[in-house]
C-alpha cells in the first residue's frame, strides 16, 4: 500500500490537497487572452508512382490508403 493511500484511508489525510488551515486566499488570476492557433495543414501526399500515394500525417507518420479507405501505416526506417 502506498503511503498516500495509507494516510488517506487510515487518517483521512489527502497529501495532494493543502490542509484547510494552510490554505490562503489568493486573488483571482485572469486568464490570458486567447491565442489564435494556426490551422493544421492537410496531410501532404508524396507521389512515388501513379498508384501508390504516401501521405504524411500531422505528427510525421507515413501511411497509404488502401482500397477500403483505411490507413495502412508504413514502418519507419
Amino acid at each position: 500500500m502506498r503511503i498516500a493511500d495509507f494516510l488517506y484511508r487510515k487518517l483521512g489525510l489527502n497529501i495532494f490537497k493543502a490542509a484547510p488551515h494552510l490554505r490562503t486566499q489568493t486573488p483571482e488570476i485572469q486568464a490570458p487572452a486567447e491565442v489564435e492557433l494556426e490551422p493544421l495543414e492537410p496531410p501532404t501526399p508524396i507521389n512515388t508512382s501513379t498508384t501508390d500515394v504516401i501521405h504524411i500525417g500531422p505528427r510525421g507518420g507515413r501511411y497509404k490508403v488502401d482500397a477500403n479507405g483505411r490507413k495502412v501505416y508504413l514502418k519507419a526506417s
